[in-house]
């Protein structure tokens, strides 16, 4: 858009002025008489009318309102019979259960915190985090406990309560009866609700401003992972802004619970976002394409946040076969880049079975309570973005300098978010470093990636701030490259990384992994893997004009090494020295020269 169009429809030029996404809300996202709960108070507030709807499912499990508030009831006194007040932590380590949700209600009526912990975390770091926060008490589900067994016990944790994984299911009674090995102080789940059972139910804590709810955890790939305090409001604000956006979470429609309750993203939005409007939340832990295919389709499943390699499922014709999905409304993701004819291929799969769901892609970050951007139904969205600001939350992208920068301008995206945490709890060298107060007084929250916003409001990600090589002394960003190498059919995915040289340089590492067509066709020799890699490089020249950004290595492979964390282990594939084809780049030698290959 021109100065002049900008002009003319009364906009500056900058988002955080003209908030152009507010054009995107219903009239209630501007309303100020949203009421000030507690999360326990607000899914009370909403469901304790409808004590036959159903809540949960899980394992064959279907529990309603009145069996939840129940069950929460007596977590609340058992963790009173253990000693558990107000501002407390309770340390858990589990998937997605019944337990898990009821322990997290509970707490929050009693105004304890919830620290939530992964099992992947390394045990120096699990030990430290507990000791911060100075947790007494562990819940951890029983599949993870013989991985943590040993660093609980090493740990302040005096009392750690087991949930045996279908402890809530009817499957309980036909499978094998868990019991914890070696230790004789675990108290498993029903033996610890069994203790509170002379004890009164304890009072519900009333609404404070920023009362501390939950810590999550960043993901700690660029040192030790740090805590993130969340409050009620942080939950509050994220979840009664999806009223007034164009998501129709229906009463008794079902949730899929897929994302792990330790990120914020499960338990804000998959957990207390469906709850809260009397949507029921299917459960399953097990985070396994095939059974996630399996579960919408015989559950009949309407809503779910998930990543893209669990929607790739449904293009195995012998999962989806002839079922029905008109039922699936409103698939979300976000978390992995998402490739536009892969887009298209899931859904015309959806339409081929009855649903006109698109993927709508959402943008979150812990630090910001979860989401901070997303797509909606019958909005149009370019292609790319990752949607508009939800009500309440504003973006805006900044240069190196920290100035605010106009539409289309490139820079780190900051976001000035009533979800947001409370801070790293007990790190003031990270919070300075993370919070940017401008001049008006505004706390912006540095999210690190480099983006900018167009003037209908969207967002577009491009990577992260920190993604760089330093190529003869010039930074290039790798995923201005990956964008370029992820537009030719033939790549199924890739990563631009630094690669050390032997003087201490940085080199340009492109790591490949083909579609499956075009590995056949290599295999088969009716293409030439030299052919394509110069194909590669004279594609980024084209559209760069810049030689630094051509990569002189590349590495083709069957898949990418994992962290714990479920994200792509960037340091195993610095790490990696073997399998590089390196190829001169020419092109510094002036445009339009051809490369060679030397091995």
């Amino acid at each position: 858009m021109s100065e002049k169009e900008l002009q003319n429809n009364n906009m500056t030029g900058y988002p955080y002025l003209d908030k152009p996404w507010n054009s995107y809300y219903k009239e209630s996202a501007f309303s100020k008489d949203k009421p000030k709960r507690t999360v326990y108070k607000e899914v009370l507030s909403n469901n304790f009318n409808y004590p036959h709807d159903l809540a949960l499912e899980y394992f064959g499990a279907k529990i309603n309102f009145d069996k939840f508030f129940k069950n929460v009831d007596k977590a609340a006194k058992a963790f009173a019979e253990y000693g558990v007040k107000k501002g407390d932590f309770v340390t858990i380590c589990s998937a997605g259960n019944p337990e898990m949700v009821y322990a997290f209600y509970a707490l929050s009526k009693m105004g304890a915190v919830v620290n939530m912990m992964a099992p992947f975390f390394d045990k120096e770091g699990m030990i430290d985090r507990i000791s911060d926060c100075e947790s007494d008490i562990m819940i951890v589900m029983s599949d993870f406990y013989d991985k943590v067994k040993d660093t609980i016990h090493k740990s302040r944790i005096k009392e750690v309560i087991i949930i045996p994984t279908l402890n809530s299911s009817p499957l309980r009674f036909v499978s094998k009866k868990y019991k914890p090995e070696g230790v004789n102080d675990e108290r498993l789940w029903n033996d610890f609700i069994k203790d509170g059972k002379g004890h009164e139910i304890p009072d519900t804590v009333p609404y404070e401003k920023d009362m501390p709810l939950a810590m999550v955890y960043s993901s700690g790939t660029t040192g030790a992972a740090k805590g993130i305090l969340l409050s009620n409001d942080s939950f509050q604000n994220s979840v009664q802004a999806y009223a007034s956006l164009h998501v129709d979470l229906s009463r008794q429609n079902k949730f899929y619970q897929m994302v792990p309750p330790w990120y914020s993203t499960g338990l804000s939005t998959s957990i207390h976002l469906p709850l809260t409007y009397g949507v029921s939340l299917f459960m399953d832990p097990r985070f396994k394409r095939d059974v996630f295919v399996k579960n919408v389709i015989k559950n009949k499943i309407n809503y779910t946040v998930g990543p893209t390699s669990m929607y790739e499922g449904f293009l195995d014709k012998k999962l989806v076969g002839n079922s029905d999905l008109s039922h699936f409304v409103y698939p979300f993701e976000g978390g992995e880049p998402l490739k536009e004819e892969l887009e298209e291929q899931i859904e015309n799969v959806f339409r081929e079975h009855g649903s006109s769901a698109k993927i709508y892609l959402a943008y979150g970050q812990c630090e910001c309570g979860a989401a901070v951007t997303t797509q909606t139904q019958g909005d149009e969205f370019t292609p790319g973005s990752s949607g508009v600001p939800i009500p309440g939350v504003i973006v805006n992208a900044f240069d190196d300098d920290h100035n605010k920068l106009p539409y289309y301008e490139k820079g780190e995206i900051y976001v000035d978010t009533p979800c947001g945490m409370l801070g790293y709890y007990r790190n003031p060298e990270a919070n300075k470093e993370y919070f940017y107060v401008d001049s008006d007084g505004v706390k912006w929250n540095r999210t690190g990636d480099i983006g900018y916003v167009n003037e209908k409001g969207e967002m577009f990600i491009l990577g992260r701030a920190n993604d760089y090589t330093m190529v003869d002394g010039n930074k290039v960003y790798n995923f201005d490259v990956e964008s370029i190498v992820m537009e030719l059919p033939e790549i199924n995915i890739c990563d631009v990384l630094p690669k050390k040289n032997e003087d201490g340089t940085e080199s340009l590492a492109l790591h490949i992994v083909f579609e499956d067509s075009f590995e056949k066709s290599l295999i088969n020799g009716e293409v030439s893997l030299d052919d394509e890699f110069d194909k590669i490089a004279e594609s980024i020249y084209a559209k760069t004009d810049n030689a630094n950004m051509v990569p002189t290595e590349f590495k083709v492979r069957k898949d990418f090494p994992y962290a714990g964390s479920g994200k792509r282990d960037i340091e195993a594939l610095k790490a990696e020295t073997d399998g590089f084809v390196h190829l001169d780049n020419k092109f510094t030698k002036g445009k339009g020269k051809k490369l060679s290959l030397c091995r």
